[in-house]
């Protein structure tokens, strides 16, 4: 089975689009209020206009009011939540979309009770997550990761173009998820050169096909 990837943080259409022609499986962007990479709703239908079909839209909140989440997901056509906050499992489930759910890497035991409290769930990123706008563009202790879970479990924190081969090969991700490691110093502006890299070594890592 392949690794699938998602660029997030996105702020320009023409990285959305270069990042789904580079082979993302998912592009996000961020709706958290104070972050840099912030995306507001009525510039969001124009980030993802143009995505070719079976591209994930994904847009990431950390404990939003209900109708912002309802007015990017109907702008944007959303095809997944991803969520960073407190929120509950039943709030991030009611908006009729599949959602992943944050954990800290930094906290092994976080880990095993977010799969009991998340039911819902459609999968967990595992970060080392902040309290501001999502991840924080570190890696966490890999020796944290996982070895057995009921759903699939997404890569992220601190991944760059050099380092995605080993973190595929030393822990199965079913998912890897970037933003600050496809970036040249200034956050939501991506590098397309590190983009293509990235995905091209994910992909290698563990094969392509599938």
């Amino acid at each position: 089975m392949r690794t699938r990837v998602k660029v997030c943080g996105v702020i320009h259409r023409e990285d959305a689009l270069f990042s789904a022609r580079c082979g993302a499986d998912a592009v996000g962007a961020v709706f958290i209020s104070g972050s840099p990479r912030e995306v507001s709703a009525s510039e969001v239908a124009r980030l993802f206009a143009e995505l070719p079909p079976f591209v994930m839209r994904v847009g990431l909140f950390r404990n939003p009011d209900d109708a912002l989440v309802d007015e990017v997901s109907r702008l944007a056509g959303l095809s997944l939540l991803q969520f960073h906050g407190d929120e509950p499992d039943a709030k991030c489930a009611a908006f009729g979309l599949p959602f992943v759910k944050a954990i800290n890497g930094d906290e092994p035991e976080e880990i095993a009770r977010m799969h009991e409290a998340y039911p819902s769930a459609a999968g967990f990123v595992i970060d080392s997550v902040s309290m501001g706008e999502g991840g924080t563009g570190r890696t966490f202790d890999w020796g944290n990761w996982p070895r057995n879970s009921s759903k699939p479990l997404i890569l992220a924190g601190g991944l760059t173009p050099e380092n995605v081969s080993d973190a595929v090969r030393r822990l199965n991700p079913w998912g890897v998820d970037v933003s600050t490691g496809v970036e040249d110093g200034v956050k939501g502006e991506k590098s397309h050169l590190k983009i293509r890299s990235f995905i091209e070594n994910a992909r290698s890592a563990r094969g392509g096909a599938g």
